[in-house]
């Protein structure tokens, strides 16, 4: 069985493959893509939670598709592995959040990261979805904990390149900004499969 996680970049074979009707504004962009993104949430009578993006910060979509209606998963980390910035057109390579992308890759070489957000839904489906102001939305599995110290230090190497870098640490089905876990004095919250929590040490044991 294909393992599908949040932020993964769900390639679906039809519009009716949704589970709920798309509202008025995705009407002249989904059909382009047919690409949704998976959301953290539990699944539902067996269906896979995921958003359906607009160009619009508040055009945000949640609905549910079967994992039969799926032709193709991109997860974040593949669009790292393939370097797929590099084929970007040119005049998409001048946009902030893609023009550090090359920069960011050599701070984060020995990290298993991968794109998520507005870039990472362009670098994926070719829709202009990145804007000039777009942040840098970025995930990391890590093979081990780090400190508060040390996170501040890497944010710091990450965000020298004229756009803010968000960095989403992932564990398991959970996820927590490594900003929030730098800068906190008790508690960061967790994003999990259910509701938000918030923890005192986010790295699991």
């Amino acid at each position: 069985m294909v393992e599908i996680n949040p932020h993964d970049l769900l390639k679906i074979d039809s519009i009716s493959a949704l589970s709920d009707e798309l509202p008025s504004w995705a009407d002249s962009i989904f059909p382009n893509s047919l690409t949704v993104v998976v959301r953290r949430s539990p699944l539902k009578a067996g269906l896979i939670p995921v958003g359906v993006r607009g160009i619009k910060r508040e055009h945000r979509f949640a609905t549910y598709v079967d994992l039969k209606d799926v032709l193709e998963v991109t997860t974040p980390y593949e669009l790292v592995e393939k370097k797929v910035w590099e084929r970007i057109i040119p005049e998409r390579q001048i946009l902030p959040a893609i023009k550090a992308l090359p920069k960011v890759d050599k701070v984060l070489h020995d990290y298993h990261w991968g794109i998520s957000g507005s870039v990472g839904f362009e670098l994926a489906t070719g829709t202009r979805a990145a804007k000039m102001t777009s942040d840098l939305d970025l995930v990391w599995l890590p093979e081990q904990e780090i400190s508060k110290c040390a996170a501040g230090e890497l944010l710091k190497e990450l965000n020298q390149f004229g756009v803010h870098a968000d960095l989403q640490v992932i564990q398991a089905n959970n996820g927590f900004s490594l900003e929030e876990y730098a800068n906190s004095t008790s508690t960061i919250m967790m994003k999990t499969l259910e509701d938000p929590i918030l923890v005192k040490d986010p790295w699991l044991k």
